[in-house]
């Protein structure tokens, strides 16, 4: 057992003492270290098989990966194209002609915002500018429009079908691709609760209901505005029909079009991550908005912006990948399971979901919490008898939650910052994280109430 407490104790160590010179907080750094450390714990002392463990991680998070770098470009042509400002005015329109109303509608639209992007911290950067001048408008604190933006774009990013957390819980278990479309539907249901319940504590408890000036009502009515920007909700539209024909009708179209590729590709180590039905949905769409002039003419600008926005997301799973991979070929999953198996059923999901929700407080990272500890509890939920997609759900949701709770959420950091400099103002980023606290709560009733359903 020592094999696996010395480089989960070190990895935590690294991650949470930030004081360590040039190693403290550092995650990605952190993750190689604790890597090398299982391999040599394990007594695994041969670069060959340290580079097939890596391999084999890089192989199980490689639809994760293909997710974050095709959704990056992907969130950046939905920008360009002006399909966000398109969903906005439609919200605006359609309920924004109270205060409650606009908050409800201004949510909505960046969670729309948020799948797209896939990634909390994107979505806040670039569409949670858009909307700071209406919410400060309705005599909102700095502290609730910022989180106002957060909550949408950090429900977005759970919210399929861009969804990395549900990926990755897939992807660390290896479920095979029928399972992940059911944990993929399944968060449809779950995060289309949250946004409800979400949309209506904002709505009720940071803003009072009142008339809104006629400035900040779009003129035009919700069927005009989609008329005007129809042509921008295309490649969305796309997304949304692919993905409902392959979870629902289980028709697969990117895998019946693409054919022998399709085969050859899957059949390719860490490459065939590209081949999951999301992640070719996405493609598509994204090279489909080249038939618009401004994604034309600013492929130079997309492609740089994409790539830099994924960069940070990637250095992390690319790390992850080594650590999952050292874990497995040291067979430290079986020594868990071995140990825990005196230990009762309710012990180990509620220490193991609450450690999964700890480290994404205190690393602030969804993908951290789900590789350091959803790698070992995942499995043994599943030794007790849990469903994969069940497992899933609650490595996603837990992660998710813990996130989203201070005090290291820096979704909401990032929000504070921009209402910050849009206002003028100072903001609070902490004061922002407790006014999501609630619904972070939501999120890890959901993750352990699959534990027990």
């Amino acid at each position: 057992m020592y094999s696996v407490i010395i480089p989960v104790g070190l990895l935590f160590t690294l991650i949470m003492v930030k004081k360590i010179p040039k190693i403290g907080g550092n995650v990605p750094l952190a993750l190689l270290i604790g890597a090398i450390v299982t391999l040599i714990c394990g007594k695994i002392y041969n670069p060959i098989e340290w580079a097939k463990a890596w391999i084999n991680g890089l192989d199980r998070l490689s639809w994760v990966m293909a997710l974050s770098f095709v959704g990056s470009f992907y969130g950046e042509t939905q920008d360009k194209i002006g399909t966000l400002d398109t969903v906005v005015d439609l919200f605006r329109s359609l309920f924004g002609k109270s205060a409650r109303g606009m908050v409800c509608a201004v949510i909505i639209a960046i969670v729309v915002g948020g799948e797209a992007f896939g990634d909390c911290n994107g979505a806040a950067a670039v569409i949670g500018l858009l909307v700071v001048p209406a919410l400060a408008g309705m005599g909102m604190s700095g502290e609730k429009v910022a989180a106002t933006i957060a909550l949408g774009c950090m429900l977005g990013s759970i919210m399929p079908p861009i969804s990395q957390a549900v990926i990755l819980s897939t992807s660390i278990l290896d479920l095979p691709q029928a399972v992940t479309d059911q944990t993929v539907n399944i968060t449809f249901i779950t995060s289309g609760i949250l946004l409800v319940l979400s949309t209506a504590y904002a709505a009720f408890f940071f803003v009072k209901n009142q008339p809104l000036p006629a400035d900040m009502i779009p003129k035009e009515s919700p069927l005009t505005i989609v008329k005007k920007g129809f042509a921008g909700l295309l490649p969305l539209i796309l997304v949304i029909v692919l993905i409902i024909l392959n979870s629902i009708f289980n028709l697969n179209i990117m895998k019946m079009l693409l054919g022998p590729v399709y085969t050859f590709l899957s059949q390719i180590p860490v490459v065939k991550g590209l081949t999951n039905s999301i992640v070719m949905i996405l493609i598509a769409a994204s090279l489909i908005t080249f038939i618009f002039k401004n994604v034309r003419n600013n492929a130079k600008d997309i492609l740089s912006s994409g790539f830099k926005n994924v960069i940070p997301s990637l250095k992390i799973q690319v790390c992850a990948a080594f650590f999952v991979g050292a874990i497995l070929a040291d067979g430290q999953i079986d020594v868990i399971i071995e140990t825990m198996e005196h230990l009762s059923d309710n012990v180990i999901k509620i220490g193991g979901g609450a450690s999964v929700v700890l480290m994404g407080m205190l690393t602030g990272s969804q993908t951290s919490a789900q590789n350091i500890i959803f790698t070992f509890f995942g499995p043994l939920l599943m030794n007790m008898g849990i469903s994969g997609a069940h497992a899933s759900i609650v490595g996603s949701h837990l992660a998710s939650a813990g996130q989203m709770m201070p005090p290291a959420n820096f979704t909401a950091m990032i929000c504070a910052a921009l209402v910050s400099s849009s206002l003028g103002k100072k903001v609070d980023p902490m004061k922002t994280m407790m006014y999501l606290l609630p619904i972070a709560l939501g999120l890890a009733f959901v993750g352990f109430l699959f534990m027990y359903i």
